[in-house]
């Protein structure tokens, strides 16, 4: 199918998407990535008249451990977080989660952000993220805030962003001494789904 007609709007910057949200409202819907959003647009289920792409906007995209805590940016693709030597170092059990993903194609393009925003509940991420006691970081019209894992999944697809905020990354605590992680997927093949 075919999308509904939109308006597409580039932030060069987090500042510039906010104001774009506020300008179009519930007229709006982030992209990044795009894997969630547009099949939605194509099915009909989602039809927002403006598309505000965030995909390039460098400060999303960073991967860095700083006063041992990683800091993965919302815009940081499944391939970047599975082959960063920050998060391989830092939380093993993430990158070998990121490098499970869908299929390459997906990795490639696929922004962590977007998978967390969208809280479908097969997703890999929010698992591995509430082991690891990490905190999503947004922003709004009323600021930044940091939100534990544990607190921001509320229930299928229903996360606790309010309106007009965006994630702007991933904080993730060093483990304990002595502590380890491993993330086991459970296949879905086709061929389960008659």
């Amino acid at each position: 199918m075919i999308p509904a007609s939109f308006n597409y709007h580039r932030a060069s910057s987090v500042n510039e998407a906010l104001d774009l949200l506020k300008q179009y409202g519930d007229d709006a819907r982030l992209l990044a990535g795009g894997h969630s959003l547009l099949p939605a647009m194509k099915l009909r289920m989602n039809a927002p008249a403006n598309l505000i792409d965030i995909g390039r906007i460098a400060e999303l995209n960073s991967i860095r451990v700083e006063n041992g805590t990683l800091h993965i940016g919302a815009g940081a693709t499944h391939s970047a977080i599975a082959a960063s030597p920050d998060v391989q170092g830092h939380a093993a059990v993430l990158a070998d989660t990121a490098g499970m993903i869908g299929d390459v194609q997906v990795r490639n393009k696929g922004t962590i952000g977007g998978s967390l925003a969208h809280a479908d509940p097969a997703a890999d991420y929010p698992a591995v993220l509430l082991i690891l006691d990490a905190s999503i970081n947004v922003i709004g019209p009323n600021g930044t805030r940091s939100i534990a894992a544990g607190d921001f999944f509320q229930d299928l697809y229903v996360t606790a962003l309010e309106e007009n905020e965006i994630i702007t990354g991933v904080e993730i605590p060093a483990m304990p001494q002595g502590a380890g992680a491993v993330y086991l997927k459970f296949a879905q093949p086709a061929s389960r789904f008659a």
